[in-house]
């Protein structure tokens, strides 16, 4: 599963983990089991679409033998040709979630940098001495567009948050569909696997079932900012349909959508 931080992945992999034969690697519950970051370090860098379902690195999971692995892809570009999807959000509210535009705490923006330098090893190197001088909220702009494109080039089909939380069943019909696995209901049920109040990756309530609360919170940054995230990500926002006109934002039909 490709995508970029803060788009809505530990949602997803909530949704599909429920399906019985699927296994998510990491990055839903906190903290990570040790062996599933093993795991997702040894798929990493992994050309083979295929694992032996007795592989060491899975021996703490047991696997079905015919089950799909989901690997979250989000803060670097996996270097061999790849199956599955892409999950994309519209850059308003991802850079909103993230706080990259908040700049009136040094320390919180050194770390922050610190991070978009450690990604940028992973989505584009040629970005790191950029994302080390420019501003915050431009850096995390570039590695955004940079990922986005990266992996429309790529081939991957995608489907959109705003989309997946409004109206979740036909996405994810759609993500299982494209990834050879038949329907089951468990995926809509995926909140009833956790604890009342279970904190995930992300921050998010893994006990809540989806819901569209988030899908406008793009609405709460200042014009001006708005226009400074159009400008750097006009072309990523166009290919995967998000047509912003100034004021309102609109989802538009585009190559690639998975229906």
């Amino acid at each position: 599963m490709a995508s970029f931080a803060r788009s809505g992945e530990t949602l997803m992999q909530r949704c599909l983990a429920a399906h019985p034969r699927v296994e998510v690697v990491h990055q839903i519950r906190m903290p990570d089991d040790k062996r599933d970051v093993a795991l997702f370090k040894a798929l990493q860098t992994r050309a083979a679409r295929a694992i032996p379902a007795d592989h060491p690195r899975l021996a703490h999971r047991s696997p079905a033998p015919d089950a799909v692995l989901v690997l979250k892809s989000a803060v670097w570009c996996h270097p061999h040709p790849r199956r599955g999807f892409a999950l994309v959000r519209n850059p308003f509210s991802v850079a909103l979630s993230g706080e990259r535009h908040l700049t009136d705490d040094p320390a919180r923006d050194r770390r922050q940098r610190r991070q978009q330098g450690r990604w940028a090893e992973g989505i584009d190197p040629g970005l790191a001495q950029f994302v080390a001088e420019a501003p915050i909220l431009d850096g995390w702009l570039a590695l955004h567009s940079r990922k986005l494109l990266q992996d429309r080039r790529d081939g991957l089909p995608f489907v959109r948050y705003e989309e997946f939380v409004t109206d979740p069943e036909p996405v994810l019909r759609a993500v299982l569909a494209h990834m050879g696995l038949p329907w089951d209901d468990a995926v809509l049920r995926s909140h009833e696997a956790y604890a009342e109040g279970e904190i995930g990756h992300g921050l998010i309530r893994l006990s809540e079932p989806v819901h569209p609360g988030s899908a406008e919170s793009w609405r709460r940054m200042a014009p001006a900012l708005q226009r400074r995230v159009h400008a750097v990500m006009h072309e990523a926002m166009t290919v995967h349909g998000y047509l912003w006109d100034g004021g309102s934002l609109t989802l538009a039909k585009a190559p690639g959508l998975l229906r």
